[in-house]
């Protein structure tokens, strides 16, 4: 029978993970700079006209997903998400406040920034090449798809968390609102690919449609695969139907 579970990747040992801890809390710098980052108002619309040859690329660079109960545990009770940003689509934001990342491995990934808002529950989203640092067999998912998915140790100025399941590698993926998708032809969960341009061309498979309200159309994808494609936030890309 075939074991369709994540592998499990070793925990690590607790006294390793205390030290480490320590000389993180030690490093971690909680200076807040005087004077505040300007800020955007969030325009909440999405694109009235498509083209299809011109489709705007964010490259998602690792990152973490709290819930309020773990947002509290790092940061210390009362503690609320401090926007650093407004991002690309409506309603989400970069947040001043950042972690480190330990795996088996016992390497850091150091001020992993946190994106808002709040979830239900906690989520790590890291590239392939993140993973293989720390150790950890990270699954291939659409975000939110958690289940059966790796653990991962989330250190924090005020404490630790250390997740039994949460950390994925996030599918690429195309955000848009039934209006888009219409134009397209496309539907929640259907598959595309994504052709990029430019000296390094190449052509993605398997980009996964995601149908939403309120959103922005724009391509997802990590940080690896922008460097394959050599292409940037802000680029367009053609998104290709089989």
């Amino acid at each position: 029978m075939n074991n369709t579970n994540v592998s499990r990747t070793p925990s690590i040992d607790q006294d390793i993970l205390n030290r480490i801890v320590r000389e993180v809390f030690e490093r971690i710098n909680l200076t807040v700079p005087s004077k505040e980052p300007e800020k955007k108002e969030t325009e909440n619309v999405v694109y009235d006209s498509i083209n299809p040859k011109r489709i705007p690329v964010g490259v998602s660079v690792r990152h973490v997903h709290l819930c309020k109960e773990h947002l509290e545990k790092l940061f210390g009770p009362g503690a609320e998400l401090d926007h650093l940003r407004e991002l690309y689509q409506p309603g989400t934001h970069a947040e001043k406040q950042t972690v480190a990342l330990i795996g088996p491995k016992t390497r850091l990934l150091e001020k992993v920034r946190i994106l808002g808002p709040l979830r239900d529950r906690t989520q790590v989203e890291l590239a392939k090449t993140d993973a293989i640092f720390l150790g950890i067999d990270a699954p291939l998912r659409i975000s939110g798809d958690i289940k059966g998915s790796a653990p991962i140790t989330i250190i924090g100025p005020k404490g630790v968390v250390e997740l039994d399941e949460g950390c994925i590698r996030a599918m690429r993926h195309v955000h848009m609102n039934p209006k888009e998708a219409a134009y397209f032809g496309l539907k929640n969960g259907d598959k595309v690919k994504l052709r990029v341009g430019g000296p390094n061309a190449v052509t993605f498979e398997n980009m996964v449609v995601r149908v939403s309200d309120n959103v922005r159309l724009e391509v997802h994808l990590d940080t690896d695969e922008g460097n394959v494609a050599d292409i940037g936030c802000g680029k367009d890309v053609e998104i290709i139907k089989d």
